[in-house]
């Protein structure tokens, strides 16, 4: 079951916004209560553990830990002893390499897929578009309705600094009209969070503006839960899917 958020509408001080509800969906089989917990289970049966959560300071391990988070929730693994299984694998595929394409990270879920296949199996659906704005909107999109459906998604995104690889956790949405307003991402570069799935969202409605150095060609504001704000484009989206 999906665990669902309700988001108290905007202020009436925004009238383009007034009387809108909006919504948090996160992927099936997490809680946060306190830390970010993902459903486990094993011959002894079902238990919540902690999610395997650590600040990565390069591209590459960003890349490496969210696809190990999203390998652990979806196959439902518990982390002993699979925690261990899963990265070596994931570290493998990966190489040495700090630069981390989309092919790499197929490789990368792919020997997992191969450590794993005696538990479960996880499909995997690349989406790529050209222009930017509507790769948002896409990608939005795909990632709503792979989140309701129980799936978990990879996203790649970049600011003027730096490009890394991020779990798409969650996404706020208007109640009625099912339109996508944030991504609300795990990322493994920015800091742990508590009570809280997300540590960085990502607004989908309306540009970065000049108080967080936007640039052309990055039109998206993007927001850690400490104060920090850049301005981002969306490159890749990968969803993976339970089979």
């Amino acid at each position: 079951m999906m665990t669902r958020t309700p988001h108290p509408p905007q202020a009436a001080s925004q009238p383009d916004l007034c009387g809108v509800q909006l919504e948090h969906v996160f992927v099936a089989g997490i809680r946060f209560d306190t830390e970010v917990e993902y459903l486990s289970r094993s011959a002894s049966g079902a238990r919540y553990e902690r999610l395997p959560l650590r600040r990565s300071k390069s591209p590459r391990s960003c890349a490496l830990d969210s696809v190990v988070q999203c390998a652990m929730v979806l196959a439902q693994l518990p982390r002993a002893p699979w925690l261990v299984r899963v990265r070596r694998a994931a570290r493998l595929a990966m190489g040495k390499r700090d630069s981390i394409d989309d092919e790499a990270m197929l490789r990368c879920i792919a020997a997992i897929n191969q450590d794993i296949a005696q538990v479960t199996a996880i499909g995997t659906e690349a989406l790529a578009s050209g222009d930017v704005s509507c790769r948002a909107d896409q990608i939005a999109s795909v990632g709503l309705e792979a989140l309701q459906s129980g799936d978990l998604c990879l996203l790649h995104y970049e600011s003027c600094r730096s490009s890394h690889w991020c779990v798409v956790i969650g996404v706020e949405f208007e109640r009625g009209s099912n339109r996508a307003r944030a991504l609300l991402l795990l990322d493994a570069g920015a800091s742990e969070p508590w009570a809280c799935a997300h540590n960085v969202r990502i607004e989908l409605e309306g540009t970065a503006g000049r108080a967080i150095h936007a640039r052309p060609g990055f039109g998206l504001s993007c927001r850690h839960l400490t104060g920090e704000a850049c301005a981002v484009r969306p490159l890749q989206l990968i969803v993976l899917k339970r089979v």
